[in-house]
């Protein structure tokens, strides 16, 4: 199941509640899409090329996969990524990223990385933010994540 989170957007009277998934309940495709959720927010915007190479890595990773569900996740992660604050979606990532080292090999970690790269260099310019995120995957996940820092 997951845990309800109630948003209050400009009156304290009205809110909306986002469901937030708990990592450790998330599936492999599920756990993939909100790590690269949070990358791709981590600059304050997400495009379109951002977007495809999230589908590039499903696509990859899960051939199978249902593009209706992947959306829907993606959808989720959004919502779910945008109504925490720093701190806590620092600390969902790293949970997300823990849910991640169990559910993947080491072959799909691998790809993984390479295309959070591919990822970060998509819009043209890394932020301080993708930065960010990228260090704490490297440290829980112990690979290297190659990019262009010159962008």
């Amino acid at each position: 199941m997951g845990r309800k989170i109630t948003m209050g957007w400009f009156n304290r009277e009205e809110k909306k509640e986002v469901l937030s998934k708990i990592p450790s309940e998330m599936s492999p495709i599920e756990s993939v899409t909100y790590l690269c959720t949070a990358v791709q927010i981590s600059d304050g915007q997400v495009d379109m090329e951002e977007r495809n190479v999230w589908i590039e890595l499903v696509s990859e990773l899960f051939p199978e996969f249902s593009e209706k569900r992947a959306n829907n996740f993606f959808s989720e992660a959004q919502l779910a990524l945008h109504s925490k604050s720093k701190n806590e979606r620092k600390l969902f990532t790293v949970e997300v990223i823990n849910r991640i080292k169990n559910l993947l090999d080491t072959e799909q970690v691998n790809i993984l990385g390479r295309k959070i790269a591919d990822l970060v260099e998509a819009d043209g310019m890394v932020m301080s933010g993708e930065i960010e995120i990228i260090e704490l995957i490297q440290k829980h996940l112990k690979i290297k994540i190659n990019f262009d820092s010159e962008l």
